[in-house]
């Protein structure tokens, strides 16, 4: 009697601690699932009552649907060995759907006479895996203005430099510093200075192409990371630079901060890599520090390269900017016209190719003013004087009866075309010109295929409304599909010249030459093949179908074109 009477007591022991356990769900189940125990942290965490739960299964309550056939499994094992299995973290389901996280043991009690029972001990994870997650945080971000900090950018970089994509591009790194900082804190208090460096934070965050491209290192210094986009050390350069001056200029904006104006200054230290690189992330951050330090010491400068040979490029690039904003006051801008012509070698019109003659830095190649003046804006103006001085030459031309039939085709520049106002200028320029829009042809690069496909159809729609035919240029090089192809409303297809030169060495550019007059005879298109330079490229050229032909062969640019006109 006394034996059952203690059993009694020590069952009751048992259960009032089960149920008054707070930080621990307890339930029982018998083998087929079904819950015959459900203590209050249970309620707590899995959002049922114990009335709700009693007589429904695990798989009915709180097992998700893609666990089920793996919680059975695991729970005949148990039954069957009268054994539990290692504890594990589960992502168990509460009454509501959401995801409950659990540290989840379980055991088999099995006692003479009587079923066994299967019972689960679950712990919440949740205030754990926030409280990780705020670790982690804080390991990784600076927790005033809320960026990344250094750890996460040598992350970042270390990640960039293994995983680049391209063949041997080039990235940039910028560390900026905001001067005599230490002077703010000092006169207005920490809480001030603090203000100041959240309003820099969130400047910069302009700036960079992804959240983990901008971080704080520490004091008043942040770090850019401008990824391998750029195809050499130049054009890497000159991203940099053009960066790290919209920077200054956006930071020494005077700041306004309760009712006080102050005027910040900075300076910017860069360095470029080529990835992928074993360099490590501290070394491009010393470097660009190395670079930091140089600015801060000069008087003049307030932005330094780490290799003192980009200086030299970025300067060289200045100095062509200031120049290019004066080339069409100063009449230093030409046309060269290349014919085009047919099979039997006749002009059928020319492409308008643009040429800067400057008097102290004489011949400068398109190869180098383009980009700076796409970069810089002043391809706008440049490219309407290449528009009017070509229509121009079309109404020259329209006076004869021999030259009427002549085109002209202009290339247009993606920063131009980009422009909601393109149309509207080209319209108002034939109108001034007196051109005839069917003798003007407009050549559009594959870049510009590949962002926002709908406002480009749209633009050229426009263009061809007025009468204006297109060409899409160097077919085959960048970014157009098939699928693509099929959408614009093209009139022409040029192909590249790295295919045509490739048609003497019998190569793989044999076939996608022909395979693209192919395409474009199927589409209606005309198809000019670009860069023919010897007699037998042409013949090639003819027995595959391609109608039309530029080329030295055929001729090379020239200004004064008279000479093709005979």
């Amino acid at each position: 009697m006394t034996d059952n009477r203690d059993k009694q007591i020590s069952e009751a022991r048992f259960h009032k601690l089960f149920d008054d356990t707070q930080a621990m769900s307890i339930q029982g189940y018998r083998v087929d699932g079904t819950v015959v125990y459900w203590n209050a942290a249970s309620e707590k965490i899995y959002g049922y009552s114990t009335n709700e739960a009693l007589g429904k299964t695990l798989y009915d309550l709180i097992i998700p649907h893609e666990m089920r056939d793996e919680v059975k499994q695991a729970v005949a094992w148990m039954f069957q060995h009268k054994e539990g299995i290692p504890p594990a973290r589960l992502n168990l389901r509460h009454k509501d759907g959401s995801t409950v996280p659990v540290y989840s043991s379980h055991t088999v009690v099995s006692l003479p006479y009587d079923e066994p029972i299967m019972f689960c001990m679950d712990a919440d994870m949740r205030a754990l895996e926030m409280a990780e997650a705020e670790v982690q945080r804080l390991s990784y971000y600076d927790p005033l203005t809320e960026l990344p900090n250094r750890r996460l950018m040598l992350e970042r970089i270390a990640s960039m430099m293994r995983n680049a994509n391209g063949e041997r591009a080039v990235a940039a790194l910028l560390i900026v510093d905001i001067d005599n900082f230490h002077s703010i804190n000092e006169s207005l208090g920490y809480s001030y200075g603090d203000r100041v460096l959240v309003s820099c934070a969130r400047s910069l965050q302009c700036f960079s192409s992804t959240a983990d491209d901008l971080a704080r290192l520490g004091k008043d210094e942040f770090a850019i990371l401008l990824p391998c986009s750029a195809m050499s050390f130049a054009d890497a350069a000159a991203e940099a630079e053009q960066l790290a001056t919209q920077i200054l200029r956006v930071l020494e904006e005077p700041l306004l901060l309760e009712q006080r104006t102050h005027q910040l200054n900075a300076c910017v230290g860069i360095t470029l890599s080529q990835c992928p690189s074993d360099l490590a992330g501290d070394e491009l951050l010393r470097q660009a520090d190395i670079a930091l330090k140089t600015a801060k010491r000069s008087k003049i400068n307030t932005i330094s390269f780490f290799d003192q040979e980009m200086e030299v490029a970025v300067k060289e690039r200045l100095q062509l900017s200031q120049a290019l904003n004066h080339a069409i006051e100063n009449q230093e801008l030409r046309l060269a016209l290349q014919p085009q012509v047919n099979q039997k070698k006749q002009v059928i019109g020319f492409e308008a190719l643009l040429r800067w003659q400057h008097p102290k830095l004489n011949t400068i190649s398109p190869n180098d003013f383009i980009p700076i003046a796409e970069a810089t804006g002043s391809i706008i103006p440049i490219g309407d004087w290449v528009l009017e001085k070509s229509c121009e030459m079309l109404v020259q031309w329209a006076t004869n009866k021999a030259h009427e039939h002549l085109k002209i085709s202009v290339n247009v520049s993606p920063v131009q075309f980009r422009r909601g106002d393109f149309v509207q200028r080209v319209e108002e320029i034939l109108k001034r010109t007196g051109a005839s829009p069917h003798n003007l042809r407009f050549e559009l690069t594959e870049s510009l295929l590949a962002e926002n496909i709908d406002f480009v159809i749209a633009q050229m729609e426009r263009l061809r409304g007025l009468g204006v035919s297109i060409s899409l240029d160097d077919f085959g090089t960048g970014y157009a599909s098939l699928a693509y192809l099929t959408q614009l409303p093209l009139d022409e297809l040029k192909i590249d010249r790295a295919f045509v030169s490739d048609l003497d060495k019998k190569g793989k550019g044999e076939l996608l030459t022909e395979t693209i007059i192919s395409l474009g005879r199927s589409m209606n298109l005309d198809v000019v093949a670009e860069g023919v330079e010897t007699h037998q490229q042409f013949q090639r050229l003819q027995d595959m179908g391609c109608n039309y032909f530029q080329g030295f062969l055929l001729g090379e640019p020239r200004t004064d074109v008279s000479g093709y006109l005979e």
